[in-house]
């Protein structure tokens, strides 16, 4: 694509290719975007969930191991059996509100410098709830708090006793959840590279229809320029060679007329492209491909023809141009034996026309079928193969160029594929 596209045909290709571009990135990074919130914002609520779910656990172990008798005594002795427990990851308070607050239950060596817990009292003690708090000690660390009241053995006794507080630290969480989120957004950015490529990838592919459209007439035009420019200049130059009396007006319109016949036969062939290329409708009947050939045949004997029977189901209008384009082709360009013949076999849906010529360009021969388009540098046979090739591919057919060891070109087409 780099090697046949020029500065123009780029910016013409980016114009017709960057609105759907635009569009699809748009969708693909607005997407990505989505995830990526999605998964962010559900991994802060885990983040959240998974430290007070801890907190709740210790919270409730601690109450259900520890407990105060009829005297007022706390007990934690089965608290301290369970090493699982105890010591603890986190700091854990048992705290009686009292003028001096009691404290039945502290960490040897507390994480955070918290002593006071008055502002759980009217929240716990006094509405007798469960508190989730976040603050900052009086050193400014972070932490995240759990409390919740616990009881007394007299049944009697309906008010709390005391509250079980466990205090922990948030920042190993957050931490995590930085690294997630970092992580995320890389994923993401990576991800919108990929998609902006594929993206990218996904316009070439899609607009290559359109664009090989817009390029083969692009090449008709150049090739109807150059195919009408060679007469039109003879012309003129007839006209004014008659002018100026150098040639006799007989001879002149003589000479016009061949002129302008070929000119009309060049662009009858320039229309049936253009109107092949849109998309022509087959006419398909079943044919003897054979007849059909040998009444295209000149009456001389320049042509050697093999046919055997060879029955196909295809638009014989349409036919009679490729093969009638085959003949002329080969009269024109494959005349460099001193007694030129041209051969032709039929047979099997398949139709060869062999010739004594200089053989096909080797450019030409290296050209895939599907790239096989006229255009002005190919020189007079352009037009006829080109008209050939997508007649014989509207069949379904394959066209195939060759050069015979012994000097000349073949040309075959092949209708097999709807043979009756």
């Amino acid at each position: 694509m780099m090697r046949l596209i020029s500065k123009s045909q780029w910016k013409q290709w980016w114009r017709l290719g960057l609105p759907l571009l635009l569009a699809w990135s748009l969708a693909w990074l607005l997407g990505m975007a989505v995830l990526a919130k999605v998964a962010i914002d559900l991994r802060a609520e885990r983040r959240d969930a998974d430290l007070d779910t801890q907190l709740a656990l210790y919270a409730t172990t601690v109450y259900g191991l520890t407990w105060f008798d009829a005297q007022g005594v706390f007990h934690d002795e089965l608290l301290k059996l369970e090493p699982d427990v105890y010591p603890a990851p986190y700091d854990i308070w048992v705290v009686e509100p009292a003028t001096t607050p009691i404290h039945h239950l502290a960490p040897s060596k507390p994480r955070f410098a918290l002593s006071d817990f008055s502002f759980l009292h009217s929240a716990v003690m006094g509405e007798k709830r469960k508190v989730y708090l976040n603050g900052v000690d009086a050193q400014a660390a972070a932490y995240r708090l759990y409390a919740i009241p616990t009881y007394s053995d007299q049944m009697t006794e309906t008010a709390p006793k005391a509250m079980v507080i466990v205090v922990a630290d948030p920042l190993p969480g957050e931490a995590a959840y930085q690294a997630f989120v970092h992580r995320i957004v890389l994923a993401a950015l990576g991800l919108g590279v990929v998609g902006l490529l594929v993206g990218l990838g996904l316009t070439y592919w899609s607009l290559r229809p359109a664009w090989a459209s817009l390029r083969q007439r692009e090449r008709f035009l150049s090739a109807t320029a150059h195919e009408l420019r060679t007469p039109v200049a003879a012309l003129r130059g007839i006209c004014e060679s008659a002018q100026r009396g150098d040639e006799a007006p007989q001879r002149a319109l003589t000479r016009m007329e061949g002129l302008l016949r070929t000119a009309s036969h060049t662009l009858e062939d320039l229309l049936l492209f253009a109107r092949l290329d849109a998309g022509t409708t087959l006419e398909r009947q079943a044919v003897r491909l054979d007849l059909l050939v040998e009444s295209l045949l000149p009456e001389d004997d320049s042509v050697l023809l093999e046919a055997s029977t060879s029955i196909i189901h295809l638009d014989p209008r349409l036919a009679s141009v490729a093969v009638r384009n085959l003949l002329e082709n080969a009269r024109k360009y494959g005349s460099q034996a001193s007694k030129p013949l041209i051969k032709v076999r039929v047979a099997n849906g398949q139709v060869t026309v062999e010739d004594q010529g200089v053989g096909f360009p080797a450019a030409l021969l290296a050209r895939k079928q599907t790239d096989f388009v006229i255009s002005p540098s190919q020189g007079g046979s352009g037009l006829g193969l080109a008209i050939v090739n997508m007649i014989v591919r509207l069949h379904g057919g394959i066209l195939r160029l060759e050069n015979k060891p012994e000097g000349g070109a073949r040309v075959t087409v092949s209708f097999h594929a709807f043979q009756s």
